[in-house]
């Protein structure tokens, strides 16, 4: 999700309507615009019903963060923020996203539901061929097209590898590497009418040909095999080091041999992975399915049989890895997939089918009148008559016209004939229940004012307090002067850090390091042929930072103590040199000043806007609130 999205999604928890409001008791006006308690109570119980216990605040607190709410909401729309073309067209966007759900028949939904997840249980090796054409192109391009893709059937049929076929045939460009064979996919890999082709074609055999958005295919079965599931992984990762291109190879080795002897691979990924986010964990990645990771890693993580299996090093574009199995997760049952299995349908094109069924509907309640003289017209393709009457309605939905010439816009690139019509005419009654959503669904309704006010703060928070903040170099510079004692760079230590298997070996590498030996030197001496008593970190490093041991001081160059980290982790640190703590220059602290900086500018601004609309808070009613929600 997006900054804005999530900022949208935040404003939203705090702006909820009321539906049916008790407007007997008004909390407090922002320059006499009254807002009420119910309005007021609800935003505070759903705010505190999904906020961390200790993040919850009282109702005072949440009464101030919702004035000044108001006061914003207030100023956007005296500045006709919600006027902007760029505005409203953005609004629409999301209109278009908060329709979707209306738009959807649940039985329909439920069986689409069912499907996917029969299907997710399944693989599907399959290869094909595609023969392209637009869905603008003319019967003629059409019918070349199908004939091309039928003749490519007949010879796989009559028994020419498919591979040869599609080399021959396909135009989609990854033919020139794998012949045609897309691998294994599963449920929502590929585009809704290719699935369904897919598995619906038994192995071994050849698909008949089938349209979707991308051309003709025709696909043949190789094999269909149980899903595999998710895994749950841990990874160390070394990145390339463009300066050295053993480097990468070289540690992950030394990493992996000290796994082999025993080392904690948390432990391990904690001291040496390149990963930080997963570092920090052990290594460990969050589940994931054999198509949501690139092959060469995925192919790796899926082939460990037991939990707690270590791969081998292997290599991929961001460096070399090894991998470590966690946890399997078998498929499960259709409830605990119900959630993402629901999201993936309505994003997905099998939605479609959905919104037929809704279509029908609304088609059975509306009074629709055709014309049905300009109707055959039309589909006869009558062009005199056609062209004599385009200013005249084709049809009626509830008394609202819709002229022939946008039918006949509708159909350039297409055939005249009663298909084109009623697509048409459903179109258009889907447009006209979407157009009307407010009027008919009062929870629509309240949800796009949600989404309305939403994005106008966002709008105005951008010109207000974001965009300034950032464009405003003297005024930032400024700031950091005036604040500088806030911008500063920790303590620091060009440090060398040893880990080994054993106490007796970090003593030696303690007197090697003491005695001014390189890292290279003190690896020769100390490792034995394959077995790996050391690892090296070296850097310059924060104090504090979790590759330093537990205990350990940066106070004084030197060469430290060895610190035992568990039973087969012994660790000495080298101090070449520290850095003492002093005041960033200003690029490096741009990042946090900016953020300040802003805090500081809507500070400001929320004091300007109190003192431009007056609020008044009405004591009683706030007395009454906060003894009813002490809770």
């Amino acid at each position: 999700m997006n900054f804005k999205n999530l900022l949208i999604c935040i404003l939203l928890v705090n702006s909820i309507y009321i539906k049916a409001q008790s407007k007997k008791d008004i909390l407090f006006t922002v320059a006499d615009t009254p807002v009420y308690t119910d309005e007021f109570v609800r935003v505070f119980n759903k705010n505190r019903d999904i906020v961390a216990e200790e993040n919850k605040k009282s109702v005072e607190e949440y009464l101030e963060l919702y004035i000044n709410y108001k006061l914003k909401l207030k100023q956007a729309y005296a500045l006709k923020y919600d006027t902007v073309s760029s505005f409203k067209n953005e609004l629409n966007s999301y209109r278009e996203q908060l329709i979707v759900p209306y738009l959807k028949d649940s039985k329909i939904t439920e069986s689409l539901i069912q499907e996917a997840y029969d299907r997710l249980k399944l693989e599907v090796n399959a290869s094909h061929i595609l023969v392209r054409v637009s869905k603008e192109a003319m019967p003629a391009d059409t019918l070349k097209a199908y004939n091309k893709i039928l003749e490519a059937r007949m010879k796989v049929v009559n028994g020419q590898p498919f591979e040869e076929v599609a080399k021959e045939y396909s135009e989609d460009p990854s033919v020139k590497s794998n012949g045609g064979n897309l691998g294994y996919f599963t449920v929502f890999d590929m585009v809704y009418d290719f699935e369904n082709a897919a598995y619906n074609t038994e192995i071994g055999k050849v698909s008949m040909p089938f349209k979707t958005q991308f051309g003709y295919h025709i696909v043949k079965v190789n094999d269909k095999r149980p899903s595999s599931g998710e895994v749950e992984v841990a990874h160390i990762v070394i990145k390339h080091n463009p300066q050295d291109s053993l480097y990468a190879k070289t540690k992950i080795n030394e990493v992996y041999a000290k796994v082999k002897q025993g080392d904690p691979f948390n432990v391990l990924a904690n001291k040496h992975s390149d990963d930080k986010v997963s570092a920090i964990k052990g290594g460990a990645l969050p589940k994931f399915n054999a198509n949501r990771m690139i092959k060469p890693f995925s192919d790796v993580a899926f082939s460990l049989k037991e939990v707690n299996d270590v791969s081998e090093p292997f290599k991929t574009n961001y460096g070399w890895h090894i991998v470590k199995l966690l946890k399997k997760h078998p498929i499960g049952d259709i409830e605990t997939r119900r959630g993402e299995l629901v999201q993936k349908t309505e994003r997905n094109e099998r939605s479609k089918k959905a919104g037929k069924s809704v279509v029908k509907k609304l088609m059975n309640s509306y009074n629709i009148s055709v014309d049905t003289n300009l109707k055959e017209a039309f589909i006869a393709n009558n062009k005199s008559k056609l062209d004599t009457n385009l200013d005249n309605a084709i049809f009626t939905i509830n008394g609202e016209k819709t002229l022939l010439s946008d039918l006949v816009e509708y159909s350039k690139g297409r055939i005249k004939n009663i298909d084109t019509f009623t697509n048409f005419l459903e179109l258009k009654v889907l447009d006209y229940y979407k157009a009307n959503l407010e009027k008919t669904d009062a929870d629509f309704a309240f949800t796009m004012q949600e989404y309305k006010d939403g994005l106008l703060l966002f709008e105005l928070l951008q010109n207000k307090v974001w965009k300034k903040a950032e464009m405003d170099t003297i005024g930032l510079k400024a700031f950091y002067r005036d604040n500088a004692d806030k911008y500063m760079q920790n303590k620091r230590g060009d440090v060398i850090i040893a880990s080994c298997t054993e106490e007796e070996k970090a003593l030696l590498v303690k007197n090697l390091l003491e005695a001014g030996k390189s890292i290279k030197e003190i690896k020769s001496a100390v490792n034995e042929g394959p077995t790996i008593h050391v690892l090296f970190t070296n850097g310059i490093l924060e104090e504090n930072h979790r590759k330093y041991p537990k205990g350990f001081v940066l106070e004084d160059v030197g060469v430290s103590k060895v610190f035992k980290e568990n039973t087969n982790n012994f660790v000495v640190v080298k101090t070449n040199k520290i850095l003492p703590p002093e005041p960033m220059k200003f690029e490096k602290a741009r990042g946090k000043v900016i953020n300040d900086y802003q805090q500081q500018l809507e500070n400001d601004w929320i004091a300007e806007l109190k003192n431009r609309y007056p609020v008044k808070i009405n004591k009683r009613v706030l007395k009454k609130v906060i003894k009813q929600n002490q809770n």
